[in-house]
């Protein structure tokens, strides 16, 4: 807390108390938590004389930080130690915010949410919170902006990324998440039936949510209970034991934000082409101060009988785009022209149709202030009573922010995927508990939230065919397989690397370069160790990786320090303003730091969604909504992407909870997958061109995701036409399920992440120990998928096709290593000195 004077501040250095998330180091192990602590001082620590400092000139305002942590391998606590979420507000919070009302000392209070997770924010108005500003996780200079913000020397014109709700327990996908993951009921013999003894095979995880999570489950039970259907207003779910209540369930809605102006917003029209619907909105600045606006556009589509009896889930509301208004002064109007994808509109029906379909019946286009805001809009135009606000207020809506139309039903448009020529049907029944253990998941739906609230986490057995699936081995040599002697090998022409710039993918001169490696050259390109080492034969660079979403981690040594790269505000602060411009902007100034340092590929943005806000990886994702992470990793790839580099998204895919991720097998049904999970990864690959992509350590349904040859070549090649490199996530760690290298080769995988120790070299041996001419042909495939995008990037900088490779070593390398053997032999000399030593003692003894 701020406003105390030097007396609090020097308090606060001293004080022993720290915060500590009780995690395991990277996430592999057992928590401690006797470790655990939010690091907030108890009441005790404010003293009679840290609370007399208040009575100087600094008790204008009280500014009160509250902040939460989670982290790679660490998700938030569902039921911390104290028996609550860790995202409530606690005892020590409480006492100190009770102090601060109760002193009468201060003017306002200002709480600074410092954090990349939706805290519990129901309580600001009981302890007498004047202003909340939500500030994320700033980075390196964020802190700059707050205090602009604080002062009023900038406005704030930016939305929350995520519903706020009352209670963080409250969502539907909490129930079988984090935390709450099951175990097989018949662990001991998924043990004894399993070569596969390390990692986490024992844990399993259902979105029975449906397609519900986020604002598509607030929202769309709002709008239920409104209209009195589907028994919405059951006490199901419901976080009070009442009947369920919007405005007792949501503190802030999606989108919502506020400023020190106001805007009025009208839609002007709604124009159909082709593949869009163009939204024209005028923004004006009806307020004294200058300021930004968002707009923000929301549809509806029908949910009718087809729906229901497929199984065909749909959202009261969903995001289609939004824009943002220059800084308008007041009484200063904007005009902006929003295309919208038609695409948004179609539902994936993984029953009926086996595709996606546009649903018959009305639909709705509506501008609003937030995802609450456009649904009152819509509600409006359908003549809908009993309207609220996310407080409780009444409130009308507005019809004429909304456009309706209507669409015959239609189960061809989308039939062929957009990208390539191929059929778009279900690849991934599989990945459905269902379809291995009948009735096993009932799946929640706005037919009767009632039945089919998921009141306690799915527990099964794993059945015998599941079992074997869950082991791991999938590739066996097939009887008619190449041979070695089927593909040149070693056959070097002169061709570097560079002579293969601007070159196709399908160009047969691929095919004469790659027959200049040799076996072991090939699967020297497998092992990624934060890059892969250079090939001078055949003309290929070293290739250096840089990872993170909001900056490489990585130093400019050129500066002589050793100082850090930039630490940006998180992925989610980058989406809260609603700024394409932005977006792009950073992924070029990140873009520029890698070309400095030289790294050629990077790991980011983060595209997994917020399925619960405790998700330890939150901060690094942008949104709980699947178009949002869609439509915000384009100008954020294509800027990073100018530069030349390689775009490499992250987690294909479900990487949604960090509790057991390693191995846990995640189940959905392909509706929640394809509206869901890989809208994001669909974004930034098949839209944005991102031509490389990291996997997850989850099973996606019983496969490790870098195994699956339906995700890793049907879904993303085939269907979505993917010209690149597909990585596995960090195989470091010793866990069994990794070392399937022939599998997950086979399924699509060209590189295997910080394989530090060359574990991927027993492919090689494979390969050639068997004879193996199918294994060889996919590990060309793979080089060919990371050369390809090496060649057609940054790294080519400078290099020509007359350019050659040369390994160069430092002369301070020599140096060490002719440094190293001396100290050996001196090491041996002095080993048989002593031995020589202790033979002429007992000499001596035994004269």
């Amino acid at each position: 807390m701020c406003g105390g004077g030097r007396g609090r501040r020097s308090a606060y250095e001293k004080s022993s108390v720290k915060r500590d998330n009780g995690a395991p180091d990277f996430g592999i192990g057992e928590f401690d938590m006797s470790r655990y602590s939010l690091g907030e001082d108890p009441a005790s620590f404010y003293t009679e004389e840290i609370q007399n400092s208040w009575a100087d000139d600094y008790n204008d305002a009280a500014i009160v930080m509250l902040t939460r942590e989670g982290a790679e391998g660490t998700d938030l606590q569902i039921e911390d130690p104290t028996g609550q979420s860790q995202l409530a507000l606690h005892q020590e919070e409480k006492d100190l915010l009770n102090m601060i009302r109760d002193s009468g000392k201060f003017d306002k209070v200002i709480v600074l949410v410092n954090s990349g997770w939706a805290m519990e924010l129901d309580w600001l108005e009981e302890y007498g919170v004047d202003a909340c500003l939500w500030i994320g996780l700033p980075g390196q200079r964020g802190f700059e902006g707050v205090v602009n913000l604080l002062t009023g020397k900038a406005n704030p014109s930016g939305r929350l990324q995520d519903t706020y709700a009352a209670s963080s327990t409250s969502s539907p996908a909490v129930v079988n998440a984090g935390g709450n993951r099951q175990v097989w009921t018949n662990l001991e013999e998924v043990d004894q039936n399993t070569k596969d003894q390390t990692g986490d095979l024992s844990y399993y995880t259902v979105y029975a949510e449906s397609i519900y999570s986020g604002y598509k489950y607030y929202e769309t039970r709002y709008e239920d209970s409104v209209l009195g259907q589907g028994n919405a207003d059951s006490k199901k779910g419901s976080s009070n034991g009442g009947a369920w209540d919007y405005s007792s369930e949501v503190t802030f809605p999606f989108g919502y934000g506020l400023s020190y102006t106001t805007f009025e917003q009208s839609l002007d029209s709604v124009e159909m082409k082709d593949d869009t619907i163009d939204v024209t909105v005028t923004v004006k600045n009806t307020g004294n101060t200058a300021g930004k606006s968002v707009v923000q556009i929301y549809a509806q589509t029908p949910y009718g009988d087809y729906e229901k009896k497929n199984q065909v889930e749909k959202s009261s509301v969903v995001l289609m785009n939004f824009g943002k208004t220059d800084l308008l002064e007041p009484g200063d109007s904007q005009t902006l022209v929003i295309p919208c994808e038609k695409y948004f509109l179609a539902s994936y029906d993984y029953v009926g149709a086996k595709g996606y379909v546009m649903s018959e019946g009305d639909y709705y286009i509506a501008v609003g202030d937030d995802a609450h805001d456009a649904l009152n809009n819509v509600l409006s135009a359908k003549g809908a009573e009993g309207l609220v606000d996310a407080n409780g207020d009444t409130v009308t809506g507005d019809k004429n922010k909304t456009y309706r139309w209507t669409e015959q039903f239609d189960d061809s448009t989308y039939r062929q995927s957009r990208y390539t020529e191929n059929e778009v049907s279900n690849k991934f029944d599989e990945e459905d508990l269902n379809h291995w253990i009948e009735d096993a998941v009932t799946y929640l739906s706005r037919q009767d939230w009632d039945a089919t609230w998921p009141t306690k986490a799915v527990q099964v057995a794993a059945t015998p065919e599941m079992m074997e699936v869950l082991d791991g081995e999938y590739y066996v040599k097939s009887e008619d397989a190449l041979k070695l002697s089927d593909f040149t090998q070693g056959d070097n022409q002169g061709i570097p690397l560079a002579g293969m710039m601007g070159l196709a993918y399908d160009d047969p001169q691929w095919e004469t370069y790659l027959n200049q490696f040799t076996i072991d050259q090939l699967g020297s390109l497998l092992r990624d160790a934060s890059g892969t080492a250079e090939i001078p034969e055949v003309g290929v660079p070293q290739i250096k990786i840089g990872d993170g979403p909001d900056g490489i981690d990585a130093k400019f040594t050129e500066y002589g320090d050793d100082r850090d790269a930039c630490c940006y505000p998180c992925e989610l602060i980058l989406f809260s303003t609603f700024n394409k411009d932005l977006m792009g902007r950073r992924g070029e100034l990140i873009g520029e730091e890698y070309r400095y340092i030289g790294a050629n590929d990077g790991w980011l943005p983060g595209v997994n969604l917020h399925r619960t806000p405790f998700g330890g990886r939150n901060a690094e994702y942008f949104s709980e909504d699947a178009n949002a992470s869609y439509i915000c990793s384009i100008p954020y790839i294509t800027g990073f992407q100018s530069k030349g580099l390689n775009a490499g998204p992250k987690h294909l895919l479900s990487n949604d909870q960090e509790t057991n991720r390693a191995g846990i097998s995640t189940f959905m049904n392909e509706q929640t997958l394809r509206e869901g999970d890989l809208r994001g990864v669909e974004g930034a690959l098949a839209v944005a061109g991102s031509n490389l992509i990291m996997h997850g350590y989850n099973r996606f349904g019983m496969k490790w995701c870098s195994s699956s040859y339906e995700l890793c070549t049907d879904l993303l090649v085939n269907e979505w036409g993917f010209e690149g490199k597909q990585i596995s996530d960090c195989i470091a760690a010793p866990f069994d399920y990794f070392i399937h290298f022939a599998s997950s080769l086979m399924a699509g995988t060209d590189c295997y992440c910080l394989d530090f120790e060359g574990k991927s070299g027993a492919l090689v041996k494979q390969i050639k120990d068997t004879d193996d001419g199918d294994l060889l042909r996919k590990l060309r495939e793979a080089a060919h998928d990371s050369l390809y995008i090496a060649a057609n990037s940054a790294l080519m900088d400078g290099y020509s096709a007359d350019s050659r490779v040369v390994s160069v070593v430092p002369w301070w390398k020599t140096a060490m290593k002719a440094l190293i053997v001396v100290l050996v032999i001196l090491d041996a000399l002095c080993i048989v000195m002593i031995i020589r030593n202790k033979k002429e003692q007992n000499v001596q003894k035994e004269n």
